[in-house]
């Protein structure tokens, strides 16, 4: 299967004139909560954007937006649909598409992340974010260091610390990522907010090497939460556009 690459099979993508590159936000996640994720994608829709999803965790961030996917981007990839019949857009039209089976297919074909990402930029939906959603290794096959800056679900907790700085140093030593940005989950306030930012940001500074920005923070209860969606959504907006000014500045 994709023994001759993603060329040989992706119909779906291939029919599609060129586009330049979208906007990556990429979510490293191994089993984490992706509610989050959700709600972000939906600011993202509120704030007059674009965003398409692309969830690779086994449906942890799918299941978010309630939506019932019957097929996934496999299905994309080997031509049995188009893309019309793997993503299904929410009420307030935002997409969202499962890949467990067609990013293992298509990072085992070695086929250019490119070939892949290019294709969601010439969807005729005029997309103008992808949201990747996927464990660390997978990610970085698709979102290498240079071309995104990955974004961490930090727990505003002593647990959420470990959990999120295993995860930096993984990316870290395994991959090569100096850069990322953490939204802090369930905090009380802003001055809670930034403390734990600093804490996480500090160990992988002295221990690692890596920065670590903070995007956002998110309260625990309902209060103030749409503003803080909001405020997020547009610093992780200016987040993914690092990467391309940067390349587009090398050009």
């Amino acid at each position: 299967m994709l023994d001759q690459g993603l060329s040989d099979q992706a119909s779906g993508l291939r029919r599609l004139v060129a586009a330049a590159p979208m906007a990556l936000l990429a979510f490293p996640l191994d089993g984490g909560p992706g509610a989050w994720i959700a709600q972000l994608a939906h600011t993202l829709r509120a704030l007059g954007r674009k965003p398409v999803v692309l969830d690779a965790t086994r449906g942890a961030v799918a299941a978010a937006f309630g939506l019932k996917l019957r097929h996934e981007l496999l299905d994309l990839l080997q031509g049995e649909r188009d893309f019309d019949g793997v993503a299904q857009p929410t009420a307030d039209g935002v997409y969202v598409l499962r890949g467990e089976r067609g990013i293992e297919a298509f990072v085992a074909s070695g086929a250019p992340a490119d070939q892949l990402l290019g294709g969601f930029s010439r969807l005729s939906q005029g997309f103008d974010e992808l949201l990747l959603a996927m464990p660390a290794g997978e990610l970085a096959c698709l979102a290498a260091p240079g071309r995104s800056v990955p974004v961490l679900g930090l727990e505003a907790s002593a647990t959420g610390r470990v959990d999120s700085y295993a995860l930096v140093k993984h990316m870290a030593t395994g991959f090569g990522y100096r850069r990322f940005a953490c939204v802090v989950r369930g905090a009380e306030d802003a001055a809670h907010a930034e403390a734990e930012h600093a804490r996480l940001a500090e160990a992988a500074r002295r221990f690692l090497g890596a920065e670590i920005t903070l995007a956002g923070w998110l309260p625990a209860g309902p209060e103030g939460r749409t503003g803080a969606l909001a405020r997020t959504a547009e610093n992780l907006l200016r987040t993914a556009a690092m990467p391309l000014a940067t390349a587009a500045a090398a050009a």
